[in-house]
C-alpha cells in the first residue's frame, strides 16, 4: 500500500480539478499581445539557465534558473497580484513550475513550446508521431 500526504493529495486534487482547458498555457502571439495591452498584469519569468537568458529572453522577463526558483529568496520576488508567465526552452521545465507554484497558490501560466530550442545541443524537438515511430488505434 502506498502511503500519501493526504493534505497534499487533495491540494493535488483540487489543482487538477480547477485547470483550466488550456491547462494553464498561452502561447506566443497571446503572451506578446498580452504583454503589450497589459503588461503590468504579467510577470515573465525565464527559468532557463543564465547563459541561454543572456543569449536572447522576452523584454521584462526575469531570470530565475529552474532549480533556484523555490528558494525563500526566489519565492519572495514572486508576485501575487499578477499572472506569472512561466518561459524555458521548450516548455518541460516551465510545465513542472506551472504545477508547483499553482500548488502554492500563485496564479501562473506557461508558455507554449517556450523559446522553441531545445536545452540539448544538436538534440531533435520532434515527437513520436513526427518521428514516424509505430502508433497504435484503438481505445483502451
Amino acid at each position: 500500500m502506498v502511503v500519501l500526504d493526504q493534505r497534499l493529495l487533495e491540494s493535488c486534487r483540487r489543482y487538477v480539478d480547477d485547470m483550466p482547458p488550456r491547462f494553464n498555457y498561452m502561447t506566443s502571439p497571446e503572451l506578446a499581445k498580452a504583454l503589450e495591452s497589459h503588461p503590468d498584469a504579467y510577470f515573465v519569468l525565464d527559468n532557463r539557465t543564465p547563459e541561454a537568458y543572456a543569449a536572447g529572453h522576452i523584454p521584462g522577463a526575469v531570470n530565475m534558473w529552474f532549480k533556484d526558483v523555490l528558494s525563500d529568496s526566489n519565492l519572495a520576488l514572486l508576485p501575487r497580484d499578477k499572472t506569472i508567465v512561466i518561459v524555458c526552452w521548450v516548455g518541460h521545465t516551465a510545465s513542472q513550475l506551472v504545477a508547483l507554484l499553482g500548488l502554492l497558490g500563485f496564479t501562473v501560466a506557461g508558455l507554449q513550446y517556450g523559446m522553441g530550442e531545445s536545452p540539448v545541443p544538436d538534440s531533435p524537438r520532434a515527437g513520436w508521431r513526427d518521428l514516424g515511430l509505430p502508433l497504435e488505434k484503438k481505445i483502451g
